[in-house]
């Protein structure tokens, strides 16, 4: 039996996909899985397929059990959160653009609201 090939996910993925990935790869069962994060499999299948998120504690949890890092797991939560709450507002790009200004990550050349030059 041969196995599939690795499909390979970038930053932006989902965050049931990763997840899913990451438990494929492992070859460890739903049922393990949802144990260690303390939520039940169809929760945890939910998830998996997009149509839920993790609660803080339960990501934290999934974080652990993977030996991930926490804190790029829990903004992986928050991000897909964002899409799922605003992905069709048209103002969720800028949105994207003001918190990216604010960490420091995107520059636009704006200050205060108004363009340099």
């Amino acid at each position: 039996m041969s196995k599939t090939s690795k499909k390979v996910l970038t930053a932006t993925a989902p965050l049931g996909e990763w997840l899913r990935q990451l438990r494929v790869e492992q070859e460890l069962p739903l049922r393990v899985v949802a144990e260690a994060a303390r939520m039940d499999l169809a929760h945890l299948q939910k998830i998996e397929m997009g149509q839920r998120l993790p609660t803080e504690e339960q990501t934290t949890h999934l974080a652990r059990f993977f030996k991930l890092d926490e804190t790029e797991t829990q903004a992986r939560r928050i991000a897909e959160k964002f899409r799922h709450e605003f992905a069709e507002h048209p103002a969720a790009t800028e949105a994207i653009q003001i918190l990216a200004e604010e960490a420091g990550v995107y520059s636009t050349g704006r200050k205060n609201g108004r363009n340099n030059g």
